[in-house]
C-alpha cells in the first residue's frame, strides 16, 4: 500500500484539497489533514532570508567515517548527489586524502543512500549496509575490492525486508563476519556467523532478548556477548562456540541489581577483558579491567570523573582508544596496551574529538566543532621502544569540507550554560546567539529538545543551527534530566512515572531565557524531532497548566515544531516495530498501565495547546509511527487550529535526502518567522 500512495503523491506538489487528501491519506490508513506537502518540485513562497541562505549552509559537506586500508587507500561516505554512498581514495605517490578535486572512486549506488560499511581486517572484502526509505530494515551485501570496479561485483549476503540485520564484527582471518538478526520474532535478535567461502550462516547464540557480539578470540573459541534490554540494564557474558554455554561475568554486580555494560574486548592474552560500567554508586561509566581470577579493577583512575562515551582496540589489542564525554565536550584519549602508558597525541580544537577508527599503529580521528564540520586525521603512533622525533609527531589531514563559499570562522559557537528546573536539579544547555545580538535586546528564540529520550546536545557542527542564528534567532539546547553524559543517577531521573518532571526541565529553559534577558514570552518555539518531538508538545501543554496552576503569569512559548514524534504513549506503544517495544516500555511504562501512559500523553491534553504548530514526519517510520502526527493534526483542527503539515513518502525516522531536508528547514524558517519573528 505504501508504494501505492508512492505513485499517486509523484504527480502531486501543494495539497490543499481536504477531500483529495482524504482520499490520499485513507490508502495508508491516515485520517485527512490539511496544508499537507510532498518533496515533487516543492518551492516556499514567501522565504525570504537575511543570511548566506539555507541552499549554502544545507551543502556543507566533509566526507565522514574514514577508513585506511592496509593498502593505503581511503574509504569515506559522501553524499554529493543528496545522500550518502562509499568512495573510494586510491593510494598514490602521496597518502590518499579527500581533497577537493582528488579522484575519487563510488563504489555503492544505492538509492535511499548508504547506512554504513566495514572494511575486513586484509582489506580485501567490504560489506555494506543499506536500508529502504528509512524503513530501518538494514540490509547487507558484499563488495570484493580486489575487483577493478566493486560496483558491478555487489553480492547481496543478507536479504530479507522483513528482517533487520546488523553486523557486529569481522572474523580476525577476514573469512567471515558475526551479524544479529530478528528473523524468528520482531524482538528477539540471535547471533550468526557468516562463513564467505561457503556463504552460509551458523547460528551461535539462540535466546529472547536482544543479543550482540563485541569481541572474538583468535581461534575463534569464545565471543564476548551482552544482552541490551535498556538504556540501563545490560549484561556481559562469554559465548562458547564450541558448546553454545553462556558463562556470567558481571559477577561484580550484586544480586538484583543493574547496570549498563558494554564490552569493549580482550586484552592481549584473551584471559583477561576490558568493558565499560556505570555500577558504582555514582552512575559514571568508567573503563574496568577483568582479569583471568575475575578480579575487577579500574585502570584509568585519570578519567575517574568523566562520563566515558566508548572505547576500543586494535585488532592485535596492542592500542586503546577511550573517548571521555566532559560537559559534552568529547575528549580522545590512546594508551598502550597492557601496560596503559598514555599516547601522546597532537593538539586539537576544544569540541568533540573520538577515534573513527585504528588499524595497527594508524589512527584516523574526527574533529567536530561549531565551527568545523567533522574533518578527519591520520597520526601515526609511534613505537613505544623509539618514539617518533618531535617534528615527525604531526596529524595529516584526510577529509576537506566543502564551505560553500560560507566562512567558517564566522559561526557562532555555543556558550555552556547551567540553569535551575522547578525543584532545584541544574541542568545543562547550550546556547547560541546571532551575530547581531546585543545585551538587553531580546531576540526571537528556538528551545531545541533532543530524542532519546538518553540523547545529548553536544557542541558540534550544526548546520541547522547556524542557519536558524543566520536568520536572527537564538537557540537553546536543553540536556534535560534523562539525558546520557551526565551518568547513571541522572540519566535515569525521567524514567516511568517520572516522565513529566523532564517536561517541566524544558519549560524552565525558557523561563531561563526571560529571566536572563535573551528572549521574551511568545516569541519561543518549542523544536525537537523524536523523543524531542514528545518534548516540544507536552512544553506547549506544561506552559499553560503553569499558569493555569498559579504558577506562571503568563505563557511563554509562541509556537511549536514537533518531528517525528510521540503524542499518545499507548498509539506508540501498541505501533512500533515490534523489536523496539520492550525496550521502549522499560522507559516509558508498560502497555499494563494505559492510566499512567495517558497521564503523560499530550494528545490526551491538547486543549492546553494554545501555540500554532508545524508537524512533519516520514510515512515510513517504524519507530514513532505517522499516525502519531494524524492523532494530533485531528485534535488541533477540532479545535479550530490549522497545524502546518509536512509528510515526506520517502522518509522514516527523520529525513536523510537532502532535497527533503532542504524542503523541510525552509517551512520551519518560513514558520518560525511568521509565529515568532520579530
Amino acid at each position: 500500500m505504501t508504494r501505492a500512495f508512492s505513485r499517486s503523491l509523484t504527480s502531486v506538489t501543494l495539497i490543499t484539497s481536504v477531500t483529495l487528501i482524504t482520499s490520499l491519506l485513507a490508502a495508508v490508513g491516515i485520517a485527512s489533514a490539511q496544508q499537507t506537502t510532498t518533496t515533487s518540485g516543492i518551492t516556499t513562497p514567501g522565504l525570504q532570508e537575511r543570511g548566506p541562505g539555507v541552499e549554502k549552509f544545507f551543502r556543507i559537506r566533509t566526507p565522514g567515517a574514514a577508513t585506511i586500508a592496509p593498502d593505503g587507500s581511503l574509504y569515506v561516505r559522501d553524499w554529493p548527489d543528496g545522500v550518502f554512498q562509499l568512495f573510494r581514495i586510491p593510494a598514490g605517490d602521496k597518502p590518499a586524502t579527500a581533497a577537493p578535486g582528488a579522484p575519487m572512486q563510488q563504489l555503492t549506488s544505492f538509492k535511499d543512500g548508504l547506512s554504513g560499511y566495514s572494511l575486513s581486517p586484509d582489506g580485501k572484502q567490504m560489506l555494506v549496509f543499506f536500508a529502504a526509505g528509512g524503513n530501518e530494515r538494514t540490509q547487507v551485501s558484499l563488495l570484493d575490492m580486489s575487483n577493478a570496479d566493486p560496483v558491478t561485483n555487489t553480492t547481496p549476503l543478507l536479504a530479507n525486508d522483513k528482517v533487520v540485520f546488523g553486523v557486529n564484527l569481522w572474523l580476525n582471518d577476514s573469512s567471515g563476519f558475526l551479524y544479529t538478526a530478528n528473523d524468528t520474532k520482531p524482538d528477539d535478535f540471535h547471533l550468526y556467523r557468516y562463513d564467505l567461502a561457503s556463504k552460509k550462516s551458523t547460528k551461535l547464540l539462540e535466546k529472547e532478548g536482544s543479543w550482540a557480539a563485541a569481541d572474538i578470540t583468535r581461534d575463534g573459541s569464545r565471543v564476548l556477548v551482552g544482552q541490551f534490554r535498556s538504556a540501563s540494564d545490560s549484561t556481559l557474558q562469554e559465548l562458547s562456540t564450541a558448546t553454545g554455554e553462556l558463562t556470567n561475568l558481571a559477577t561484580f554486580l550484586s544480586e538484583g541489581t543493574t547496570a549498563s555494560i558494554s564490552a569493549v574486548g580482550y586484552m592481549p592474552d584473551e584471559k583477561s577483558l576490558l568493558f565499560t560500567s556505570d555500577h558504582e554508586s555514582d552512575g559514571i561509566t568508567r573503563l574496568y579491567l577483568r582479569d583471568a581470577t575475575g578480579k575487577v579493577t579500574k585502570p584509568l583512575a585519570a578519567l575517574d570523573k568523566f562520563e566515558l562515551d566508548g572505547a576500543s582496540t586494535n585488532e592485535d589489542r596492542t592500542l586503546l582508544t577511550v573517548s571521555s564525554n566532559e560537559d559534552g565536550y568529547g575528549v580522545m584519549h590512546v594508551y598502550r596496551l597492557p601496560s596503559f602508558e598514555p599516547v601522546q597525541l597532537p593538539q586539537t580544537p576544544r569540541g568533540i574529538v573520538s577515534a573513527a577508527s585504528l588499524r595497527g599503529n594508524q589512527l584516523i580521528y574526527s574533529v567536530n566543532s561549531a565551527r568545523v564540520p567533522g574533518l578527519a586525521f591520520a597520526y601515526t603512533i609511534p613505537d613505544a621502544i623509539k618514539p617518533a622525533a618531535p617534528q615527525d609527531n604531526q596529524a595529516r589531514q584526510v577529509t576537506f569540507a566543502d564551505t560553500q563559499g560560507i566562512d567558517l570562522a564566522t559561526l557562532s559557537e555555543p556558550k555552556l550554560i547551567k540553569y535551575k528546573s522547578f525543584d532545584g536539579l541544574e541542568i545543562p544547555a547550550f546556547m547560541y546567539l546571532p551575530a547581531d545580538w546585543k545585551p538587553g535586546k531580546p531576540v526571537p528564540f528556538v528551545v531545541d529538545y533532543h530524542g532519546g529520550p538518553e540523547g545529548q546536545h553536544r557542541p558540534g557542527f550544526d548546520r541547522e543551527a547556524q542557519y536558524l542564528i543566520s536568520e536572527g534567532f537564538g537557540l537553546l539546547l536543553p540536556n534535560v534530566r534523562g539525558s546520557s553524559g551526565y551518568g547513571r543517577n541522572f540519566q535515569m531521573m525521567d524514567d516511568y512515572k517520572k516522565r513529566w518532571d523532564s517536561v517541566k526541565d524544558g519549560v524552565f529553559a525558557a523561563q531561563w531565557l526571560v529571566d536572563q534577558g535573551y528572549a521574551t514570552p511568545g516569541k519561543i518555539a518549542t523544536y525537537g524531532g523524536s523523543y524531542g518531538g514528545f518534548m516540544s508538545v507536552a512544553t506547549l501543554v506544561e506552559d499553560t497548566e503553569r499558569v493555569e496552576r498559579g504558577e506562571a503569569k503568563q505563557r511563554l512559548f509562541g509556537a511549536g515544531c514537533k518531528v517525528v514524534g510521540i503524542v499518545n504513549f499507548q498509539t506508540f506503544l501498541q505501533n512500533t516495530a515490534g523489536y523496539r517495544r520492550k525496550l521502549r516500555e522499560a522507559e516509558y511504562g508498560p502497555l499494563s498501565d494505559p492510566q499512567f501512559l495517558d497521564s503523560v500523553s499530550p494528545l490526551l491534553r491538547a486543549d492546553k495547546i494554545n501555540a500554532p504548530m508545524m508537524l512533519a514526519h516520514g510515512l515510513n517510520d517504524p519507530r514513532v509511527p505517522v499516525g502519531e502526527a494524524m492523532q494530533l493534526a485531528e485534535a488541533l483542527q477540532r479545535r479550530g487550529f490549522d497545524p502546518e503539515q509536512v509528510y515526506f513518502h520517502d522518509e522514516g525516522h527523520g529525513f536523510a535526502k537532502l532535497e527533503n531536508r532542504l524542503l523541510f528547514q525552509k517551512r520551519l524558517s518560513r514558520f518560525l518567522k511568521r509565529t515568532i519573528g520579530q
